[in-house]
């Protein structure tokens, strides 16, 4: 029988701290239904205290499904092209993984046909004055207290996501391109497993709402953008080493703070699982 123990860490409910979690056993089914149920509860949790091995968070994270492979292929761990680096860390004066990953509201992969089913950050090292907290929105809740006029002009409407902005050191070369043309998914979602509606949402890979004048359209999204930011919608994590985030994409966003990254490292290992076309 699994001993872990499951803590709001809000009071609606969005997001959850778990204890007493060894991600290391991947095969205990027990844990494994409990870590899922709160997923899917709770939206985002944080699994505390975990000591794992690249091999151990792969077989972790495939127990939810497939996993997706980052098309940024310089940013992946040598090895384990299923870990996606997120890091400042530099070797032959390079980096090593992505050292400004997710600097802006988004939901992970969205410019995909399949976007995130969900994504899994697993925090090895971390700065050592708090900084490079995590922002995560309840897209959800969000989208329930919307106006009834708001939700009725939003039913029917999709949004363009594409993938094509440059990072701070590189950008995405042709080829890589060429397999991103982008896609179109619905500015309000149901969840393929609670069936809740919710606002999706990319904030920069989010192009456009297909069918508006860009005007339109840009300030649509402004109005809904500011409407999540509200702070009812929003928790702010804090890392600690140690920590496995795990959120789901399908109903929330998340915004990466920035810190100093000349004088703190930052390393983080995450796998995504795959998802299904958003309906």
């Amino acid at each position: 029988m699994t001993s872990i123990q499951v803590k709001p860490l809000t009071e609606s409910g969005f997001f959850a701290e778990i204890t007493g979690a060894d991600l290391g056993r991947h095969g205990d089914d027990a844990q494994f239904e409990a870590i899922k149920s709160a997923h899917l509860a709770h939206g985002v949790i944080v699994i505390r205290d975990q000591r794992l091995s690249p091999e151990q968070q792969i077989a972790f994270s495939r127990r939810f499904g497939p996993l997706a492979i980052h098309v940024l292929e310089d940013q992946l761990l040598e090895g384990h092209p299923e870990i996606l680096l997120v890091s400042n860390k530099t070797k032959d004066g390079r980096y090593v993984g992505l050292p400004d990953a997710g600097r802006f509201w988004h939901t992970d992969q969205s410019y995909e046909e399949r976007p995130a089913l969900g994504s899994i950050l697993y925090a090895l090292e971390i700065p050592e004055d708090g900084s490079g907290d995590t922002w995560f929105c309840d897209m959800t809740a969000a989208y329930e207290a919307l106006p009834p006029a708001t939700k009725a002009r939003l039913d029917g409407l999709r949004g363009m996501h594409i993938y094509n902005h440059a990072h701070e050191n590189f950008s995405l070369n042709d080829d890589q391109a060429t397999r991103l043309p982008g896609y179109d998914h619905p500015i309000v979602r149901t969840h393929p497993e609670t069936d809740r509606k919710a606002l999706y949402l990319g904030g920069k890979l989010l192009k456009y709402i297909v069918g508006l004048e860009e005007a339109e359209s840009g300030t649509l999204l402004d109005e809904l953008y500011a409407h999540c930011e509200d702070d009812a919608f929003i928790h702010r994590h804090q890392w600690r080493q140690g920590d496995m985030v795990f959120w789901d994409n399908r109903c929330t966003m998340h915004f990466a703070q920035p810190y100093d990254d000349k004088r703190f490292t930052r390393h983080m290992h995450r796998t995504t699982v795959m998802g299904d076309r958003p309906v």
